[in-house]
């Protein structure tokens, strides 16, 4: 398993023959359902610091801007990250675009945001004490009460980290991906990179582990990413100061503990 480790540079690779292929930009311009509903329900003020890690190209932080919320976006993939702010000054918002690895985020200060967003990033760590990193860095990166919305890849098996590269294709093997260039789609063979997508029991446990509590956890079929676990947690509150949604109906689901 060892040569599947998470490689940082991998993300920069893929993108950057993405733009050579003549695509603009790799991915959809929509934000993620599952966050949406989220952010639209639970009535966050205006002003609120959020952070999302692994950006990409900025689809969901250019989203969150858009709904008055102070944003710090991160990613790994330069690339990635000069494409999001171009298409940040092209929507008319102002982001804190960083290039860093979301396993290391000491760049910045303890107890800063309300909220931590990551979209299709954990599940594509396959190292265990990296996604502990991940998970203990943004605890730390959250204010107490704050919270952690995290949207990734897994089924209801649980998967162990051996059987991650056993099926056909493996990781650095080629695979057809489409793209838009000039308004048509276009396929080209881009690198696959290793992912460990989890069970949601596995999620929890991560979840746990890094001191997080459960708030809300379930099982959808999403868009863009597909089959997905969308888990809400929340940092301990050390005073009591919880942030409660201002209406009722803040993010009714049905979800699985």
């Amino acid at each position: 398993m060892s040569k599947f480790g998470y490689e940082k540079l991998a993300y920069q690779r893929r993108y950057a023959k993405v733009y050579e292929a003549g695509a603009r930009f790799w991915e959809e311009p929509a934000p993620t359902e599952e966050l949406v509903i989220y952010v639209r329900q639970m009535h966050f003020p205006r002003g609120t610091n959020v952070i999302e890690v692994g950006c990409g190209e900025g689809r969901d932080s250019i989203f969150l801007a858009k709904q008055s919320f102070k944003v710090a976006a991160v990613d790994v993939a330069l690339s990635a990250v000069k494409r999001a702010k171009q298409r940040a000054a092209e929507e008319d918002v102002s982001i804190d675009f960083v290039v860093a690895d979301a396993t290391d985020l000491r760049c910045f200060p303890s107890f800063t945001y309300d909220l931590a967003v990551s979209v299709g990033f954990l599940h594509m760590v396959i190292n265990k004490e990296d996604r502990q990193k991940h998970l203990n860095e943004t605890l730390r990166l959250l204010k107490p009460g704050g919270f952690y919305f995290s949207c990734n890849i897994g089924g209801e098996k649980r998967v162990r980290q051996g059987h991650i590269c056993r099926e056909a294709p493996k990781p650095g093997e080629l695979t057809p991906r489409k793209i838009i260039v000039g308004g048509e789609e276009k396929e080209i063979l881009l690198p696959i990179i290793a992912a460990w997508p989890k069970s949601g029991q596995q999620y929890k446990a991560e979840f746990g582990t890094a001191g997080f509590k459960i708030m809300k956890m379930f099982h959808r079929v999403t868009r863009p990413l597909g089959s997905c676990w969308i888990i809400v947690a929340q940092k301990p509150a050390e005073s009591g100061n919880i942030f409660r949604p201002s209406s009722d109906d803040a993010f009714h689901t049905s979800f699985f503990l």
